[in-house]
């Protein structure tokens, strides 16, 4: 009696070969997937981080006007006429009118200060009850664009203006107010805002 032995054609399982390739491409695929999503990552927080500075520029420009528009331009004779500026400005607020004179209010301040990089408000200011808020962070020494050297850099119309800038224009006051704040990634982000704002009469 004869036995016949039938060989096995099929093989089973991989080579090593194929099975390193088989991991080269899965770890490609998941590496392409973690760079999507490291970038998306980034992205989203890119923009949320931008938004929200974006949104305190506005707040805080927001905040200043509706502070002089309350006063009176007659009492804002500190404020220069461009290419002049300054980068503090005391008003009193006009709480009421008694038989067509204003009556006004404690006298109130917003003042840059240039050594933290704040913009504060001050009510009853160089007083024993002054009282003061920080209203926003992140203001650099001088406005977006400009240099400190003398001339108008950013042309806008005034030189070597600060982080947070007053300027007169007739019964108008003109504010200009740059924040900038620099991510964990080092990404430096600057945001700018102008507003002419008519105080009351």
């Amino acid at each position: 009696m004869k036995l016949i032995l039938h060989k096995q054609s099929d093989r089973a399982g991989f080579s090593l070969i194929e099975l390193m390739i088989g991991i080269a491409v899965a770890g490609l695929i998941l590496g392409n997937l973690a760079m999507v999503v490291r970038t998306s990552t980034s992205a989203v927080e890119s923009g949320v981080f931008g938004s929200n500075l974006e949104d305190r520029a506005d707040r805080t420009m927001d905040r200043i006007a509706l502070a002089l528009m309350s006063t009176s331009a007659e009492k804002l004779d500190e404020v220069q006429f461009a290419p002049n500026h300054v980068s503090a400005i005391d008003y009193e607020v006009i709480v009421d009118v008694v038989d067509g004179d204003p009556f006004e209010g404690v006298p109130e301040r917003i003042e840059f200060d240039a050594q933290e990089g704040r913009i504060i408000w001050k009510r009853a200011p160089d007083s024993p009850d002054e009282m003061q808020n920080v209203w926003t962070r992140w203001v650099p020494g001088m406005q977006e664009g400009e240099t400190f050297n003398g001339i108008d850099d950013n042309g806008n119309g005034l030189a070597d203006e600060e982080g947070l800038a007053f300027n007169r224009d007739a019964e108008q006051i003109l504010v200009r107010l740059t924040l900038e704040r620099e991510d964990s990634k080092k990404v430096v982000y600057v945001r700018s805002r102008s507003r002419r704002v008519t105080c009351r009469n």
